[in-house]
């Protein structure tokens, strides 16, 4: 099973959590999906109850570091984890080959650096896009999903600061629009980049003005958006509307982004 595949399973099941209105129950084999997507991390990993999972607990590692960087304040990774695991993960991140500029990424508590490293960061992504997404040219050789995992934790901290301190950077636009072809790990953590990129500029530009690219973004893309619940009426009309020329092949999520718009719609559940 590829990345596409886990993915699709894990956005079905939590269509299937919103239509019947309970909430979502993880399934130990698409755990990583599960943690990328959830408005509460913390709360999927202890329903989960898999406490030997190491791609889980690297995506946790990007999860913990996206809240501090936005200063959200909740239970220490540490504890999250459990000793076992938390040992497991810092074995790991000791033998990750860190620049410098990114040594700090071994520390799963306490504060990032000041100031954040923006041109550090927008290197990172170029040599993503180089190296692992071939969507422009690079001089490095192409990775393998080991590097990939590795280089996951710079990857998601440097899409976190451009979110944060550069939105306009054509990067996440890059980001929003390149797939990695047939490639893509079990674990989808290549398109969680892409479906982050694709928030942040529905979050810079509006959704009036992401939807007009809907024929050229991965259907789910945009599901990841909704099912996150911040698109209120008015964000849901503009992308239905977009829809209406993207028809609805069953491919791709596609079917399940129709059907999840019009839940919403229907139900009066979007953002107020």
């Amino acid at each position: 099973m590829c990345g596409y595949c886990t993915e699709h399973s894990a956005f079905a099941a939590h269509l299937v959590a919103l239509e019947a209105r309970v909430p979502l129950a993880p399934d130990p084999l698409l755990l990583p999906v599960h943690l990328q997507e959830a408005n509460d991390w913390q709360q999927t990993w202890l329903r989960a109850a898999a406490p030997d999972d190491p791609v889980a607990a690297i995506v946790m590692l990007c999860r913990a570091w996206t809240d501090r960087l936005d200063r959200k304040t909740g239970t220490p990774l540490r504890d999250v984890l459990g000793p076992a695991l938390h040992e497991r993960l810092q074995q790991w991140l000791a033998a990750c080959d860190l620049p410098d500029a990114w040594a700090w990424l071994r520390h799963t508590e306490g504060a990032p650096p000041y100031p954040l490293p923006l041109d550090d960061a927008r290197d990172a992504l170029d040599a993503y896009l180089a190296g692992w997404l071939l969507a422009q040219e690079g001089t490095s050789p192409a990775w393998d999903e080991a590097l990939l995992h590795e280089r996951l934790p710079q990857l998601s901290v440097a899409l976190d600061i451009l979110r944060r301190d550069a939105p306009d950077d054509d990067r996440i636009h890059r980001l929003a629009l390149s797939s990695p072809g047939t490639g893509s790990p079990f674990s989808a953590i290549d398109l969680w980049l892409q479906r982050r990129a694709v928030r942040a500029l529905v979050a810079r530009q509006g959704m009036a003005s992401v939807a007009t690219l809907v024929d050229r973004l991965r259907s789910p893309t945009l599901l990841a958006t909704v099912l996150h619940g911040e698109m209120d009426h008015h964000d849901l009309l503009h992308l239905q509307a977009a829809l209406q020329g993207h028809p609805d092949t069953g491919s791709e999520g596609a079917d399940n982004l129709h059907a999840a718009v019009a839940l919403l719609l229907e139900s009066g559940m979007a953002a107020a």
